[in-house]
């Protein structure tokens, strides 16, 4: 009896050496839209945590593109973005709706320069670079592997992403959703420590991915702007706000290839106590040192919001083009316009995605039926009389 007691305690103390637990760190952002400012900050936070850890990860959850006049008329679209987060030694990045807006020879183009992977695992048919990514890639550090899975947004009719329907002409995509039962025994394949779905696709679908494919054990997403790190069924979700005002820092304890605990922060990036990099504060400022940009053009006698600027714009482009009727998705006006002076940058800011536009010729049968029929909020400038039935809320 003594020897199986001695034999049993003697496995515990043997067992326990057998046991793999790791303490790995992600910093995650999602949908910067060309916001530069800062980087000093992110570089130094991710070099001060790489001092301490070898397994440190940093990630992009999408819409790296579209929203700074600096980094959208850059003589080489977009470039700055990608030349800073080269800088940051990121990691992979998703493709997000918004990576569309220039056109895709443009993104294949920043697809070729940067130093990390992008991933989308719903998208088919495309040429160039964009043609050669993978929908999961795996990224190692010290030994600790993690699987990243990237889908994106398919929320405009088509099934296509939110861009301008002629940025992604010759593309077709499926619901994300339907493309992790393809990985389902990737982790146990590529023997990584971690499967992390790396989204743009929204919370809610977010929270659809833990809900039904119990294997994926970490969803960073963005797309919808939120900020927030918590544990839903299955597993964990994150998500970091917008414009890089914060960064995500997850602090994760492994054990055998389960998560065992995590530690989520959200760091102010604007935080003036934080270190900068100096050579990265260099690099930022030479970008936005285009004095162009800060012309007095104009000036407001008041401060106008969205739905203000998108009625200034709509009367804009009905004086300019002559239409009898202008319509603007209201999606399309990203900033408002604040009293005082007007500078080209401020014009840039409302519109930054360069869609252009297009004219039609339509019966008034036509055009109330596209009005009553539209998806989306709009603003819209005309000489004709229109009006909403408020009985039974649609336009006569």
């Amino acid at each position: 009896m003594r020897f199986y007691l001695l034999s049993f305690a003697f496995f515990l103390i043997f067992s326990g050496f057998l046991v793999a637990q790791e303490t790995v760190v992600i910093f995650s952002i999602n949908d910067p839209h060309g916001r530069i400012d800062n980087f000093p900050r992110l570089k130094t936070l991710i070099e001060n945590e790489k001092a301490l850890n070898d397994k440190v990860f940093f990630v992009s959850a999408g819409d790296i593109f579209s929203g700074n006049p600096i980094v959208d008329y850059h003589p080489n679209k977009g470039y700055p973005m990608i030349d800073l987060l080269n800088d940051c030694d990121l990691d992979i990045s998703v493709i997000g709706n918004h990576e569309f807006d220039y056109g895709q020879d443009v993104l294949n183009a920043r697809i070729e320069q940067a130093d990390f992977p992008f991933i989308c695992d719903n998208v088919y048919g495309a040429t160039g670079a964009l043609s050669n990514i993978n929908g999961y890639e795996l990224i190692t550090k010290d030994g600790f592997s993690i699987a990243f899975v990237g889908v994106v947004e398919t929320g405009s009719p088509g099934l296509h992403p939110l861009t301008h329907p002629k940025k992604v002409e010759g593309l077709t995509f499926s619901e994300g959703l339907e493309s992790f039962p393809n990985y389902q025994n990737l982790k146990t394949e590529q023997n990584a420590d971690l499967f992390v779905a790396l989204t743009h696709y929204g919370q809610n679908k977010d929270k659809q991915i833990l809900e039904n494919y119990p294997f994926v054990d970490l969803v960073i997403g963005g797309h919808t702007n939120r900020e927030y790190g918590y544990f839903h069924e299955n597993g964990y979700m994150i998500m970091s706000g917008s414009y890089l005002n914060k960064v995500s820092k997850t602090t994760l304890t492994i054990t055998n290839k389960v998560i065992t605990d995590f530690q989520f922060e959200l760091i102010d990036l604007s935080d003036t106590s934080l270190p900068m990099d100096s050579a990265m504060k260099v690099k930022v400022d030479d970008y936005n040192n285009q004095p162009e940009f800060y012309q007095v053009i104009g000036n407001a006698e008041t401060h106008h919001d969205k739905s203000e600027v998108g009625c200034l714009y709509t009367d804009a482009l009905r004086d300019v083009t002559g239409a009898d009727f202008v319509i603007q998705n209201m999606g399309g006006i990203r900033a408002e316009l604040d009293q005082g002076d007007i500078t080209p940058y401020d014009i840039y800011s409302i519109d930054p995605f360069g869609n252009g536009l297009d004219t039609f010729q339509m019966t008034v049968t036509q055009l109330r039926n596209f009005l009553n029929e539209y998806p989306s909020s709009f603003s819209y400038s005309t000489f004709l009389e229109i009006y909403k039935d408020q009985v039974v809320s649609s336009y006569v």
